[in-house]
């Protein structure tokens, strides 16, 4: 995550979702899929809903522009697998416990 007083940038990013608010599509980019945007390693994240269209519905005619992002964080994935394997352990533990 970014330093305190830091703007956080694609670099400490390991997936964004990107969701139109017109049609709907959802989609889950890694940080180098944004590379066609003109998005490299030090951009930072609020300048990305200026360069972010949904496809879609630039395909049908419409601006596609009212997109939201939201950002998992590199160090937020490992927490979350490390609370997955937290729980894991403890269902096993359980388990066996209860077979005794």
């Amino acid at each position: 995550m970014a330093l305190p007083g830091r703007k956080p940038v694609i670099a400490h990013v390991a997936s964004l979702s990107v969701e139109c608010a017109d049609c709907g599509r959802n989609r889950w980019w890694k940080a180098d899929e944004l590379r066609r945007f003109g998005v490299t390693g030090n951009t930072p994240l609020a300048e990305l809903s200026g360069r972010i269209v949904c496809s879609a519905c630039r395909a049908d005619g419409l601006p596609g522009t009212a997109v939201s992002i939201q950002a998992a964080f590199i160090d937020e994935r490992q927490r979350v697998r490390s609370e997955a394997q937290m729980l894991s352990e403890r269902e096993v533990l359980v388990e066996g416990a209860r077979r005794a």
